[in-house]
């Protein structure tokens, strides 16, 4: 598993609808909730250096026609808060990676909130 560098843009989904996406548009903070239901230990992104935003929207079922939308953060801004960014390759996405706790906790809204904020709407 090769180390994702600080350099590198990680991507998320970000689903349609006013939970997901505010006015503005701007990401909201509910897009990086652990779900501890299902045992979840980070928040799942793909790494943009091997998987493309088209590719992240097929593998979710997600489709910009329906509101879907892609969101991208610089590594470094995202260790920046207090968190890491570890690979976690996947069959299907061998650029699957999470966002995990580390210094700071995603079970902090404030947290959420910041990380949220590092994400920006791809065109």
């Amino acid at each position: 598993m090769d180390a994702i560098a600080d350099d590198e843009h990680v991507l998320r989904h970000i689903p349609a609808g006013t939970l997901w996406q505010a006015a503005g548009p701007r990401i909201t903070s509910a897009n990086f909730q652990l779900r501890h239901d299902r045992a979840e230990t980070g928040v799942s992104v793909t790494r943009l250096k091997i998987t493309t935003p088209d590719r992240l929207l097929q593998l979710v079922g997600g489709s910009l026609e329906q509101g879907s939308r892609v969101a991208a953060a610089r590594v470094s801004d995202v260790r920046a808060l207090g968190l890491q960014v570890i690979p976690k390759p996947l069959d299907n996405d061998p650029g699957h990676a999470e966002i995990q706790s580390a210094h700071a906790s995603l079970d902090d809204h404030a947290c959420r909130r910041r990380l949220a904020q590092v994400f920006h709407f791809l065109p």
